[in-house]
């Protein structure tokens, strides 16, 4: 047999076979396409769940964007008002210095007339604390019994000068100046030494206790102690302040609230141990 002329057999065979080869084929491509198919759509869900997020970012900045544009409104508003508001200050500020300027001249007349009242007040402050001054060398003076009655015997008391012929021997001239700017003298015999010769206090009124004032006192009675040793400083205090008790540790002695205070200080100073 001529193999190229195959019996209808064969042919139908050939066919058969070339079919079944075409049909595999087919599925394979089919198979492909399937896979790719599905490939595809696992990538068009990727892309709308991208576009969803890129939707739900949209939307947040479309949100964002408007409460900006609020807050730039709003803040366009504050700065309008801010300009009105600094409008309305420098209008105010100018009435200001105007009526300023204005008063100017009235004001130096009324700070003129201020410091010559303050001035004035100066003035009726001195002369009514020296006005106190001698009232309180007057009580002081009439009160010298009741208070050294319990120290002192054979009291007398009075201004310096009425001491000053029986001084005069004992008290060199240099010193009288320390004597005669006292306010007021007291002499008497000590109760617990009445055999000793008397005893002298000076006495100096002074506005308060303060360290110019202490250091005075024992200053001017050091010039008298030269010649005239059994003498005592006192000062009668207005206003009895004495700070970390500088007075007490000075030996001097303090004449206040109708009391004397210091008095075994003093004589322990200036009797006991004198300087």
């Amino acid at each position: 047999m001529n193999p190229n002329h195959q019996s209808p057999l064969e042919v139908i065979h050939q066919a058969m076979r070339e079919i079944v080869s075409l049909h595999r084929v087919t599925v394979n491509q089919l198979s492909e396409l399937i896979g790719v198919q599905r490939e595809t759509t696992g990538q068009l869900h990727g892309v709308i769940d991208a576009m969803r997020e890129v939707s739900a970012l949209f939307r947040e900045m479309t949100n964002t964007q408007s409460k900006v544009n609020d807050f730039l409104n709003m803040l366009s508003q504050e700065l309008r008002n801010v300009a009105e508001i600094d409008e309305t200050t420098r209008r105010l500020l100018a009435d200001f210095i105007e009526q300023l300027q204005q008063l100017w001249p009235h004001l130096e007349e009324v700070t003129g007339q201020l410091v010559g009242f303050g001035v004035l007040l100066r003035q009726l402050f001195r002369e009514q604390e020296r006005a106190n001054l001698l009232v309180l060398a007057e009580d002081v003076a009439r009160r010298v019994p009741n208070l050294f009655c319990r120290h002192l015997t054979q009291l007398r008391w009075g201004a310096p000068g009425e001491f000053y012929d029986e001084i005069q021997g004992h008290v060199p001239e240099g010193a009288l100046d320390s004597w005669l700017s006292a306010d007021l003298v007291v002499t008497g015999v000590l109760r617990q030494a009445a055999e000793a010769p008397p005893l002298w206090i000076v006495g100096w009124v002074v506005p308060e206790i303060n360290e110019p004032a202490v250091t005075s006192a024992r200053d001017r009675l050091v010039a008298l102690r030269e010649t005239f040793p059994r003498v005592l400083p006192a000062l009668v205090a207005l206003r009895p302040t004495d700070d970390a008790g500088l007075a007490s540790s000075q030996g001097v002695l303090v004449i206040a609230d109708r009391v004397v205070r210091n008095w075994e200080e003093a004589l322990a100073r200036w009797l006991v141990h004198p300087e």
